[in-house]
Order: structure tokens, then C-alpha cells, then sequence
């Protein structure tokens, strides 16, 4: 399998072994060549993900840490020995029930494109995977009760065209992640995507959806429950409020007469 056909993908565990191998094992069911794919899975914990069998993949690599590192490191750290031509950066909990790598390489011919599918739940709804630009007062009322997340418009090609998507689920060529030097580790597990995303579209970058294609997702919301990722959440969006990126974001929309 020549580098030109490649796909690496970067999953990070956090006591995920379960997922991880439901993930591998709907992905090994659904893609017509899994011998495309370069897999890195980061153990977060040190010691927690058993030896995955590597023979269905172009190749199948553990990165084990001695201490737990934030999303955006483990990722940059598992780019260091990505050697694809595509980089997908996915989460654990995902579960494929179709094709979709080979779908949305279909329509993914450029080095300036970061691309990701419908993210559906068990019941087929659509998650909140991606958005326009944050601001603060969106987070206030994304917290208050009655407030539902509504679809942006979908063009003639069946693509959504978001300001930012999730973190799990991005795919792009590797020059984009290379050009956009990687994530920014000053950020701890949330906000991470955001500036990616916010960054990548200052370059002159798109963000697209491809509603064609689905992935199944059971989202945990953890910092809608648990204080110390509120608190992690919190300090995330206020330095990215605060941040140069989102300043030029916020003022090239201002410009252009599409500020929210």
C-alpha cells in the first residue's frame, strides 16, 4: 500500500479499551479495504489497551504514556509518526454501520479541505457536532432550558458549511494539519477543535459536513455533569475568547457582514 492511498487514523483512550475495539471492528465490517489504514491508538492511561490484532491494517501502532496528556498533544503526537497522505483525528465511542471513509474520500481531492459526516445517535437524530463561530453569550444560552440545536443550511452538493466541527470526527489531507501546525496543546480537552477549525478558515481553508455519510456516536456530555470538566470547559472558552484567533475571526466576519 503506496502512502498515496494511505489512511492514518489518531485515537486517543482514556480507559476506552471496550470502544476501541468496537470501533476497530464496525470499521473492519464496513470498509471495503481496511489495508488503507494506518492505525495509532494513544493510551492515555499508560497501561490500560491490550495488544490489538494488527494484521487487517496497513499497520497498527500503541502509543503508551507515562502521564496523561491533553487531546490536542496526544493527537500532535500521534502526527509525528503518521506517514498517510489522510489524517482523521476520531473518537473511541464511535461506531461505523456504513462505508464512510471511502465516501467522503470521494468528494476529498484537495489539500485545503477539513471534512467529517453526519454524527448520528442510537436513535438516528443528528448530534450537534458542528457550528458557527462560539460566543460567549451562545454558551449561556446553550445551557439554559428549551434551548435545541438547529441544522444549518445544506447546499445543492449536500454539504454544511460550518465555522467549526467536532473533534471527533475531522478528516483532512496530512498537508493541512502540517500547514496549520497541528492543535494547540494550550488548550485541555475542550476548544481544541474550535481553534483548529477557526484557524484553518483564517488560512482560507474550508470546513465542510457531508450529510450523505453517517457515523453513530453516544455522547456523554461530561462537562454538563461533572464540575471539574465544567471547570476545564470554562477556562478553555475563556482563553479562546480572549485569544488573537478569535479577534481576527470575529473581525473578518465583521467585515464580510456575517457577524452573528
Amino acid at each position: 500500500m503506496t502512502t498515496e492511498n494511505l489512511i492514518t487514523i489518531s485515537v486517543v483512550s482514556h480507559g476506552d479499551a471496550d470502544k476501541i475495539g468496537r470501533l476497530l471492528t464496525s470499521l473492519q465490517n464496513h470498509e471495503p479495504d481496511t489495508s488503507r489504514f494506518q492505525i495509532i491508538l494513544t493510551d492515555n492511561l499508560g497501561k490500560e489497551l491490550p495488544e490489538f490484532d494488527p494484521v487487517p491494517w496497513a499497520s497498527l501502532h500503541i502509543l503508551r504514556n507515562r502521564v496523561p496528556l491533553g487531546f490536542a498533544h496526544n493527537h500532535n503526537n500521534a502526527f509525528k509518526i503518521a506517514h498517510g497522505r489522510w489524517f482523521a483525528i476520531i473518537n473511541p465511542d464511535l461506531v461505523f454501520e456504513q462505508p464512510v471513509f471511502s465516501k467522503l474520500l470521494e468528494r476529498l481531492h484537495d489539500s485545503h479541505t477539513i471534512l467529517a459526516p453526519h454524527i448520528v445517535d442510537k436513535t438516528g437524530q443528528v448530534q450537534d457536532s458542528f457550528r458557527s463561530l462560539p460566543t460567549p453569550l451562545e454558551l449561556i444560552r446553550r445551557r439554559l432550558p428549551g434551548y435545541r440545536f438547529e441544522e444549518l443550511e445544506t447546499d445543492r452538493d449536500g454539504f454544511i458549511h460550518p465555522d467549526w466541527i467536532a473533534g471527533m470526527f475531522l478528516l483532512m489531507n496530512c498537508e493541512v494539519y502540517r500547514k496549520l501546525g497541528g492543535m494547540n496543546e494550550r488548550y485541555r480537552l475542550y476548544f481544541e477543535d474550535v481553534d483548529f477549525c477557526t484557524r484553518a478558515k483564517l488560512a482560507g481553508m474550508k470546513i465542510l459536513v457531508d450529510t450523505r455519510v453517517r457515523v453513530r456516536h453516544d455522547a456523554q456530555r461530561s462537562s454538563r455533569t461533572h464540575m471539574f470538566y465544567l471547570l476545564l470547559h470554562t477556562q478553555s472558552a475563556f482563553r479562546f475568547f480572549a485569544s488573537p484567533v478569535y479577534r481576527q475571526a470575529r473581525l473578518k466576519m465583521r467585515l464580510s457582514g456575517k457577524e452573528q
